[in-house]
């Protein structure tokens, strides 16, 4: 050291910078062991977390290798830190270490710090003062020129720095993104003092753990795997009688309401617990705890019996589930609870929502079973609690499930004709209504009015008020005879069907179908023979849309209909919203027709008598719509109604009236006639003028609407294949629940999620058959909602009968999707009729371009440029529509290739006949021919346009006739008309019976409401879906002397031959002797079988075309003429006869029919009831019993 007092400023320098470097040395050395260190650390910890992960961070693991990491960590900080920072460095080894780093010195530092350390003993004795302080001074001078040596260790230092922040880094991202073992590792490494359990990631929670429960009751075990995943979960236990014998069992995956699997979570159900058990969980390696299960003499629910009583207005019998837990039922049910503990108690009662509801308590019996009744009025749960023998109240059974069953309303729509349709004053129509629902009808009317007058209302069904007579689907025919109503042309009969619920407590028992009209006509052919002539508009083709006024009317009127009728479905701003839209829709059509009543009075010659009556009416019709818009924008849809009625009837007489000048004025053809035919002529062109316009709106509104809706039935499609998807899974899992016979206590979870899904499916395919006026789509709906109340009812049980309500929801699924999968196909047609209607345009629109064209070189000078300028843009817009049906043909095509081939055929070959005639072209080529060589060379290149859209028309008629032509679409199509027929002629047949019983009890001078004028519109047929299957069985042949050999079943005169047509329907005793028919009605039926045999006459050209033996259907054909005659029933027998024989052979037919189109399948397929008797219900749980057992 330098220890001598000798020049003090240059030693404390040199001494600074001894120190300094030193420091940094030591620094340099302290980084690159902590660097190494954490390298160490890092490594150990690796693995160390790796070796837990291999022993699933059991308890003797966490240990020992806590241990082991400890070690490991003081060795590593001994070795790489402790040793090589405590290490002694002299002076002299400084210097020189300095002196190495810093050549320039060139020794100076290590000799003066080796000449200053030596004392004086050791110095020479020529030492020389003044010498050792010149070489201190220097070696002070020198280190100041070196800045005290900090440069030295400075790339050691930073390599040192970066080694340290690489190893710190690699740290922090391993164990923030590698496996979550690392962290989990580490936690449980660096954290001795916390519990070894709870420090492993990989636990397995268990419900219910330690518990006590009753003598023979179930215990659902319940584990949850956290941090983990596995297939296989084990339960092991040990009974106290059971020695050291341990048994296995495997747990299963829980799902969630939706059906899904709840992910980590299982369950195992002990079953009738006797004695203490000890059990654990586990799974790959990882144990829970051990937890006991302690058994006392406890009252517990051995079995639970339900038993359903229904409404009366059901007319369902009671039903009683040996084996009840879940409720699924009807509001308004009665619940009568029997529960039979495992040991005599002295009370007990049932706990409704947790607690949180009402209680009831249990009524004790003799045999030691306990009772309670309850009204099912909403949804919730409901459990059992029993009395102990120290008094206290214990859970004695699971927690169960309350669901409600909706009664939806009936349905009740015209599925003939099924649209507006116009008739002269003395013509028969005949209508259709069909109605049904879930639990029964009580009555089917038809409610008609004649100009928006009163309403008269004709009774077709009738359910008479008897439980057991509730039909479910009723489908009735009525014949207006409209000679009887008085009506003269230009008037209207309006009418809808009304169908009542059975339920008439419940709110909107009355379900109405959409509004019909059924405008009357001028009873001659003059106007159509003018209209095929092109005379008397000049060639305008307004006649045939001079209608769309009155069409547009009767839309409004329907809507407005259709909102009075809806107004509880909407809420108040939904409601405001439509009533403005009807306001404003009615508002536009009378400005419409005020333009048009200015525009007559401007150029039609107001003088003359022939216009005068339109003119008169006309206004009318405006006052009627203004008063109409009064009524809505004070929000009274119901008070508009009458008015926009009214306003419809003007608006009718005003194109009778036009019509009629039409027809008048054009007799000379040609556009001849003189002045009158002038006249005739501007008026067509005025109404062509609105209507044009107004037809625009009304068809751009319309395909928009169609769109929606065919984009809504796709959507639903798809939904609907993820419900069956999901379902085929539920009830393969119902079936395994019943085979293992597992409780219910929370199984059904699945079946509710889906089974609210069906619902608000059904919902908006129900509003969407509503709005499209779909039968088809209405009856998928109501099957959709079956299918969901199928779900519930399988949730509610967990046997065999749960397995088989499984199966009908999903059969139900299945149903629908091919009813919306035909509905998909019936775009098909619905857009060739579209194209069809737009060629078919424009051929009219091309015929009067021809009489234009024509007429064109003779037009005075100044009428040349106005006339050429109207062709020029009519042709621009031809072209555009061209163009436009081309794509829409092609897109069609496209769509429908795969499943209506030669359809799809047709309409490529449509789409070329454009394109290969050029006809885009040849309307822009005649633009300019029109310009240059008006004449005989225009008039010819337009006739050759016109034959090219003619051309187009025809093919896509073609193409129209062409839909289904594929034969197995055929003969399906076959089979469902042979089942509509069937199901149409047993409900026939039903109600003339039940007339006739109620006829003969009936007081003289009593009638069917709404008969003034019209005795003979009265209803005359019901039916339920499938009672048809009591049919079979009569004995012998007839001996009817119309039948045909093989013909009429049944004995004459015997009380029981007529089994199949009148005791099938359970109306009791129906014998023809005691039958008793009102004139009016026998007119009606024997209207109704006309139109039958018409379809059975139209079904049997269907099949000959197909070459399929009609042999069968020839003799039933023949049959139901003989219904024909109304002689015929003055012998009720010999019609009754007559039924049975045409029911039965109508039904072999249609076996034969469906044994056709599928071999394979040989299921009878007649239109029955497919609610399950109450006789085969025990037997059919026995089958389903048997198969479990098997598997």
């Amino acid at each position: 050291m330098l220890n001598e007092p000798l020049l003090t400023g240059e030693r404390d320098e040199l001494l600074r910078a001894i120190r300094h470097v030193r420091n940094r040395w030591r620094l340099r050395v302290g980084l690159r062991s902590i660097a190494v260190l954490v390298a160490a650390a890092l490594g150990t910890l690796l693995a160390s977390s790796y070796g837990l992960e291999l022993m699933k961070f059991s308890p003797a693991a966490i240990i020992g290798f806590r241990v082991v990491t400890y070690l490991a960590l003081l060795a590593a900080g001994w070795w790489f830190f402790i040793r090589p920072i405590s290490r002694r460095v002299s002076d002299e080894q400084v210097a020189l270490y300095l002196e190495e780093n810093e050549p320039s010195l060139q020794a100076a530092v290590l000799s003066a710090v080796e000449e200053a350390g030596k004392g004086k003993r050791e110095r020479a004795a020529d030492h020389s003062p003044e010498l050792v302080h010149r070489l201190i001074e220097s070696a002070a001078e020198r280190v100041r020129d070196v800045d005290m040596g900090r440069s030295v260790e400075q790339n050691q230092l930073q390599r040192s720095s970066g080694m340290l922040v690489a190893a710190g880094l690699a740290a922090v991202l391993l164990f923030v993104f590698g496996p979550a073992y690392l962290r989990h590792g580490l936690s449980a490494l660096l954290t001795p003092m916390a519990d070894v359990e709870a420090s492993s990631p990989y636990q397995i929670d268990v419900l219910p753990g330690d518990a006590t429960v009753a003598r023979g009751a179930d215990q659902t075990i319940t584990a949850r795997l956290l941090g983990f995943e596995a297939e296989e979960v084990n339960l092991l236990m040990r009974s106290a009688g059971a020695g050291d014998t341990v048994e296995r069992l495997p747990l299963i995956p829980v799902e969630n309401d939706a059906g899904e699997m709840v992910a980590g979570t299982y369950e195992v159900l002990l079953f009738d617990l006797q004695e203490a058990v000890d059990y654990h969980v586990e799974s790959t390696g990882v144990e829970s705890a051990t937890y006991t299960l302690d058994v006392l003499d406890l009252p517990y629910v051995e079995r639970l019996e339900l038993e359903y009583h229904f409404p009366a207005y059901t007319g369902l019998e009671p039903r009683l589930v040996e084996q009840g837990g879940d409720i699924a039922v009807l509001r308004g049910t009665e619940v009568r609870l029997r529960a039979i503990p495992t040991m005599g108690t002295a009370g007990g009662m049932l706990v409704f929502d947790d607690g949180d509801g009402e209680t009831l308590d249990l009524i004790g019996a003799e045999d030691g079973s306990l009772t309670a009744s309850f009204v099912v009025e909403e949804e919730g749960f409901y459990r059992i609690d029993l009395q102990a023998p120290s008094g206290d109240l214990v859970t004695a059974s699971p927690q169960y499930t309350i669901d409600v069953l909706t009664d939806q309303p009936p349905s009740a729509m015209f599925i003939r004709p099924g649209r507006d349709t116009t008739a002269n004053a003395i013509e028969e129509v005949f209508v259709e209504a069909r109605a049904d629902d879930d639990f029964g009808l009580y009555s089917l009317d038809v409610v008609y009015s004649v100009n928006g007058g009163p309403e008269e209302s004709v009774s077709l069904f009738s359910s008479g008020g008897a439980g057991d007579n509730a039909l479910k689907e009723v489908s009735a025919g009525h014949t207006f005879f409209l000679e009887e109503l008085e009506l003269e042309p230009g008037d209207f009969l309006s009418y809808y069907a009304r169908a009542t619920d059975r339920n008439l407590l419940q709110e909107n028992d009355d379900v109405k179908s959409d509004l019909y009209f059924i405008q009357i006509r001028r009873y001659s052919s003059d106007f159509r023979q003018q209209q095929s002539q092109g005379g008397g508009m000049g060639g305008a083709g307004g006649g045939a849309d001079a209608r769309e006024l009155s069409k547009a009317q009767r839309e409004i009127i329907s809507a407005t209909f259709n909102l009075i009728r809806d107004q509880e479905d909407y809420t108040d701003e939904e409601f405001q919203e439509n009533v403005v839209f009807l306001t404003l829709a009615q508002g536009r059509l009378r400005e419409q027709v005020e333009t048009l009543i200015r525009r007559m009075n401007s150029r039609v010659m107001p003088a003359d008598p022939a216009f005068r009556t339109i003119q008169d009416i006309l206004p009318q019709a405006a006052e009627a719509m203004r008063e109409a818009e009064d009524e809505l924008q004070e929000q009274d849809a119901d008070g508009a109604l009458p008015h926009e009625q009214r306003s419809l009837q003007f608006l009718q007489r005003a194109e009778e009236a036009y019509e009629e000048v039409m027809v008048t004025m054009g007799g000379g053809g040609g556009g001849g006639g003189g002045g009158n035919a002038q006249a005739a002529e501007d008026l067509a062109d005025l109404f062509e003028l609105e209507l044009d316009k107004m037809r625009n709106q009304y068809e751009t509104l319309q395909r928009g609407q169609q769109q929606a809706a065919d984009e809504t039935i796709d959507e639903l499609m798809e939904r609907l294949r993820e419900l069956a998807r999901r379902q085929e899974r539920e009830a393969e899992r119902q079936r395994r629940r019943a085979r293992g016979q597992q409780s219910t206590q929370g199984g059904g979870g699945g079946q509710r999620a889906l089974a609210e899904e069906a619902e608000e499916a059904a919902r908006r395919l129900e509003r969407l058959a509503r709005e499209q006026n779909s039968p088809q789509m209405m009856d998928a709906a109501r099957r959709l909602q079956e299918a969901a109340d199928a779900m519930r009812r399988a949730a509610a049980n967990d046997d065999n009968l749960g397995f088989s309500e499984a199966g009908t929801a999903l059969d139900r699924l299945r149903e629908v999707q091919e009813r919306l999968g035909s509905e998909q196909r019936g775009r098909l047609e619905r857009d060739i009729q579209e194209q069809l209607q737009r060629a078919n345009r424009l051929a009219d629109q091309q015929r009067e371009m021809q009489g234009e064209v024509a007429e064109f070189p003779g037009l005075p000078d100044e009428d040349r440029a106005p006339a050429l300028r109207s062709m020029l843009e009519q042709k621009t817009a031809m072209e555009e529509e061209v163009a436009d049906l081309e794509r829409s043909i092609d897109s069609t095509s496209a769509e429908f290739r795969r499943d209506e081939r030669d359809a799809s055929r047709e309409l490529q070959e449509a789409a070329a006949s454009i394109r290969d005639n050029k006809l885009k072209e040849k309307i822009r080529y005649s633009r300019g021919l029109v310009r240059s060589r008006p004449g005989e060379t225009a008039n010819a290149f337009e006739s050759e346009i016109g034959g090219d859209i003619e051309e187009l028309a025809e093919m896509l008629e073609e193409a129209a006739a062409a839909v289904g032509r594929s034969e197995g679409d055929r003969m399906a199509q076959a089979a469902e008309q042979t089942r509509d027929l069937i199901r149409s002629l047993e409900s026939l047949d039903h109600r003339m019976w039940q007339e006739g019983q109620e006829g003969q009890e009936a007081q003289p001078g009593e009638g069917q409401e709404g008969q003034q004028g019209q005795q003979a519109q009265q209803g005359q047929s019901g039916q339920e879906g499938g009672q048809q299957g009591q049919q079979g069985g009569q004995p012998g042949q007839g001996d009817n002397p119309s039948a045909q050999p093989g013909g009429v079943d049944g004995q004459p005169g015997g009380g029981n031959s007529y089994g199949g047509v009148l005791g099938g329907y359970g109306w009791g005793d129906r014998r023809p002797g005691t039958t008793v028919w009102e004139p009016g009605d026998i007119r009606q039926w024997s209207r109704e079988y006309t139109q039958r045999a018409g379809e059975m006459e139209g079904l049997r050209r269907l099949l000959n075309e197909e070459q399929f033996e009609v042999g069968d259907l020839d003799a039933i054909i023949q049959q139901m003429r003989e219904l024909d005659d109304l002689r015929r029933y003055q012998d009720p027998e010999a019609i009754a006869k007559l039924q049975a024989f045409v029911l039965e052979e109508l039904k072999r037919f249609e076996y034969r029919l469906r044994r056709e189109i599928t071999e394979e399948n040989e299921e009878l397929f007649l239109a029955g009831n497919e609610e399950m008797p109450d006789s085969f219900r025990d037997l059919v749980e026995e089958y389903f019993r048997s198969l479990s057992e098997d598997d």
